[in-house]
């Protein structure tokens, strides 16, 4: 099999079920997917090697021109292919359901289920569909099995891919790489194909049937994004793309523990050709705060307190140390390795499963856990005891930890140091335990806690301000710029019309921005060569500071030419390479759909004259 050519990040889009997720190129080929969750094996990671990565395309064998969009208020993709003969569309869904439907009737565990309609004229396209396990890493046998389609056993995993096609027109193909199916068929105006791939590692396997039962699944999975979308409470300007913001975070969430992934992906480069590739499958408590408010401000409460219940159960298993990230399950033990068999996006290598960043200390989770438990506790009628000691140890914690010098937010590889933002979140830590305490009524050493954060502030305006700069600094006593401290007025810190934080914000634009995009933080030695891209939500907290400032139009300005930089489908990556726009990183990325849902929440409340509120 020929290698073809690697698609631009930009030009993906996602489905998924809460559980697992997939990316659809515009060329309608599924080039990432694993089962049966997030952060398992790929089945297809053509993504990161189109040689061996293996995929499921289904394309007009003419020549096309294509064009991506979401059918309104979903997560159900559609791919148009214009060619000279006629017009085809693809659409792309996991079938998903309400457990209310599922608890009436059979539901498959995992379905990928693909619609080919024919619009106008008629098309011929042609179907591949090359499953390569453990990243590629493995061919896979296929069996026939009559009306049931294509069966294809790996160990207990069992994928099946049904066709609503003649069985004349599947051909089997054994080639060097591994086993393939292959077919061509021809469309006109009118005609609907059903193309059904289900995974499942559970005995008996459901496979339903296509026709229609498939297209009633389908029909439910539109009414389940559509139902769910409507419970949206942001009604302002920006709304199309907060809505879609929300319905990418939605397919991020994993469903049975409330977890929120970091991105769908693991190893996009942060640099074309470089090693800054990073596996982000997994849920860092560093966007536990800011998730929470995304989804407490969007009326999604329910979706809010899955996450936080998920986040107190999992930073149990690791105390009386907070670690960086878990697992969806609250795992802890993700120690990085490289997969050599595979090339990487672009040769972008190595490709890393796990992440390293693990085992690094990071004082500031401590103030976004305690700050997403505020959130919360201001919808709840009381914590049970476990959770009460749970929150006060971690106070108490924070309080002899604070001045130690840690890793930081933005994971250097390059050693520990006394990150500035570090302190802020310490003194947030200790800020909102104050808060539940005096919430619940709970006996708490008040006084003490009080004095730390008080301590914690001195040092912070001491020594993590530069005269020089005039600005808030990355270490103390450095001179160097970090965008990290944009969040200073998000968490309640200072106002974001103080004095020294209007001078930081400026400084921070003047000195990390290229092409209208702000870099996380200067060129230091962070421990790996090159440089990478703007990263996503720094972009969209500077226009928060913007509008908490009261400066609405220049929030406006800033807010809207980062709307004009996101792809076609209203997804983002994890960064943005300010030169060209090309997105880098992994992709579809949680963290900059929750900063564009912030700041579009706080700039319509500021448009307002209200107060706009703290993570």
């Amino acid at each position: 099999m020929c290698a073809r050519p690697y698609v631009p990040i930009a030009d993906y889009g996602m489905i998924g079920d809460c559980r697992t997720a997939a990316l659809v190129s515009k060329a309608g080929s599924i080039d990432w997917c694993c089962f049966p969750h997030f952060d398992s094996p790929a089945y297809f990671a053509a993504l990161l090697d189109r040689k061996r990565g293996g995929y499921f395309s289904i394309t007009p064998v003419a020549p096309y021109r294509s064009e991506q969009h979401y059918l309104e208020d979903t997560n159900v993709l559609a791919t148009v292919f214009s060619t000279a003969s006629g017009v085809v569309r693809l659409l792309d869904c996991f079938s998903v359901a309400s457990e209310s439907v599922k608890n009436a009737q059979l539901w498959p565990n995992h379905e990928i289920l693909r619609v080919v309609e024919g619009l106008r004229g008629d098309v011929e396209l042609e179907l591949r569909f090359h499953p390569r396990p453990n990243y590629g890493q493995r061919s896979i046998r296929m069996v026939r099995r009559g009306r049931l389609g294509l069966n294809c056993s790996d160990a207990e995993n069992l994928l099946n891919l049904q066709l609503d096609l003649p069985a004349s027109t599947l051909v089997l193909h054994v080639l060097a790489t591994g086993t393939e199916a292959f077919a061509r068929f021809s469309t006109h105006a009118g005609s609907r194909n059903y193309f059904s791939l289900i995974y499942d590692n559970e005995a008996p396997a459901v496979i339903p049937p296509l026709g229609q039962s498939a297209q009633a699944r389908f029909e439910v999975t539109l009414a389940y994004w559509r139902q769910w979308i409507a419970r949206c409470a942001y009604r302002g300007i920006y709304s199309a793309s907060v809505r879609r913001s929300a319905l990418a975070l939605k397919l991020l969430t994993f469903a049975p523990s409330g977890a929120v992934v970091a991105a769908l992906t693991t190893s996009l480069p942060e640099k074309i050709g470089g090693v800054r590739n990073w596996d982000y499958r997994y849920c860092w408590l560093r966007d536990a705060a800011l998730t929470t408010r995304a989804l407490v401000s969007l009326g999604f409460l329910e979706e809010a307190s899955a996450f936080l219940s998920w986040l107190l159960h999992s930073t149990r298993l690791t105390w009386p140390r907070l670690q960086v990230l878990y697992s969806v399950y609250g795992e802890h033990r993700l120690s990085e390795v490289a997969l050599p068999w595979l090339e990487g996006y672009e040769q972008s290598a190595p490709v890393r499963l796990g992440n390293g960043a693990a085992e690094q200390f990071q004082l500031d989770v401590y103030g976004e856990v305690l700050s997403a438990v505020w959130q919360l506790a201001e919808h709840v009628d009381r914590f049970d005891g476990e959770t009460r000691t749970f929150i006060l140890d971690l106070g108490r914690a924070v309080s002899e930890l604070w001045r130690l010098p840690d890793d930081g937010i933005w994971e250097v590889r390059s050693g520990r140091a006394q990150h500035t933002h570090s302190k802020v979140m310490s003194w947030v830590a200790m800020d909102r335990v104050c808060k539940i305490a005096r919430h619940f009524g709970w006996s708490a050493p008040l006084s003490h806690y009080e004095g730390v954060a008080r301590s914690i502030r001195q040092a912070v305006e001491a020594r993590g301000f530069s005269p020089r700069l005039n600005s808030y600094v990355r270490v103390f006593g450095g001179d160097e710029l970090d965008a990290s401290l944009l969040v200073l007025p998000l968490f309640g810190y200072c106002d974001a019309s103080a004095p020294r934080m209007v001078s930081s914000c400026r400084a921070i634009g003047a000195g990390l921005s290229e092409n209208g995009l702000i870099y996380r933080y200067t060129k230091v030695d962070d421990g790996l060569p090159g440089r990478e891209g703007s990263f996503g939500i720094c972009n969209f907290w500077r226009a928060e500071n913007f509008a908490r400032a009261g400066d609405i139009p220049r929030a406006k300005q800033w807010f809207e030419r980062l709307l004009a930089r996101e792809n076609r489908l209203g997804l983002w990556s994890e960064e943005i390479d300010p030169r060209d726009n090309t997105f880098l990183g992994n992709y579809p990325q949680g963290f900059t759909h929750i900063g564009l849902i912030n700041a579009a929440v706080s700039l319509e409340a500021c448009q307002r004259g209200e107060q706009a509120k703290a993570a």
